[in-house]
């Protein structure tokens, strides 16, 4: 999903990001991005994934542009899968976050249902612990 920005958004990234972003804008727009050159060194944000605020644009495509860079510079199709978890991670419900109760609860539904097993980063969502360990915990012992 994306957003359309009321104002689009100017940024101004480095030349060799610049460049790796103009190369790659099909990808962009797959991400979500509606991205154009607009002369000058800088770069026309129009659109953004739904969950990207239109002041976060410029930090989310220098993060790409990064990737991009550092995994695929050559072939952008092997730089996807770095670039979908950066997104992925930029996503994903943080703690602290004041969210709506009814988003919280189909997170919980998805985790409680095995759904959802993993973070974006791989790490478990839930643990299991046994009686005998919640007790060991609290110092009882049967």
């Amino acid at each position: 999903m994306r957003q359309a920005l009321l104002a689009p958004v100017v940024v101004r990234p480095d030349p060799a990001e610049r460049e790796i972003l103009l190369r790659n804008l099909d990808l962009l727009h797959s991400f979500g991005f509606e991205v154009e050159d607009f002369g000058g060194g800088d770069l026309l944000v129009r659109e953004v994934p739904d969950y990207v605020e239109g002041d976060e644009a410029d930090r989310m495509l220098s993060e790409i542009a990064g990737q991009l860079l550092e995994n695929g510079g050559a072939d952008p199709a092997s730089a996807r899968d770095g670039v979908l978890h950066t997104m992925a991670c930029k996503a994903a419900i943080k703690g602290g976050w004041k969210n709506d109760p009814a988003e919280l609860e189909v997170v919980a539904r998805a985790v409680m249902s095995g759904q959802v097993k993993y973070c974006p980063h791989g790490r478990p969502v839930a643990i299991e612990l046994t009686r005998q360990q919640l007790e060991k915990q609290f110092g009882r012992r049967n």
